[in-house]
């Protein structure tokens, strides 16, 4: 069931939390813009970007391309987190801070080293990947 759009509301808050969170997870380095889509997909997630790729090729249309990779966040979590109030929604967001960064690497680890290279920005595709969090055990 997807998430209503007074429960993404809610969760419009929680944009900066994950966004740092996110950063913090990647390569310092690397410059990525990570941003909140809650309300652009059926899947609410955050969009990582290279903010610039050093070495463009002569050709746009042939690889490498720059990052453009869409992390889906569990429903159930961002569900539990918006409909929770006071302290039960403090100890919800509490849980995703504590697994978020490894979730996240986690999660970018099972796109094989030929469709991404984090640290360099870089993709094989065009286009957006996509990959899901794993939802907390």
């Amino acid at each position: 069931m997807l998430l209503s759009d007074e429960e993404l509301a809610r969760l419009d808050a929680l944009a900066p939390f994950l966004q740092s969170e996110a950063k913090t997870a990647l390569a310092p380095n690397a410059g990525y813009e990570v941003l909140m889509e809650l309300h652009d997909h059926l899947q609410p997630g955050l969009r990582l970007r290279a903010a610039t790729m050093p070495d463009t090729p002569a050709d746009p249309e042939t690889p490498p391309y720059r990052l453009d990779l869409f992390v889906g966040l569990p429903l159930d979590e961002m569900r539990d987190i918006a409909n929770s109030e006071g302290a039960a929604q403090d100890a919800a967001i509490a849980r995703l801070g504590a697994t978020f960064s490894p979730r996240l690497l986690r999660a970018i680890a099972t796109l094989t080293p030929h469709q991404i290279n984090l640290n360099a920005g870089v993709q094989s595709d065009p286009g957006t990947l996509a990959v899901m969090l794993e939802p907390v055990r």
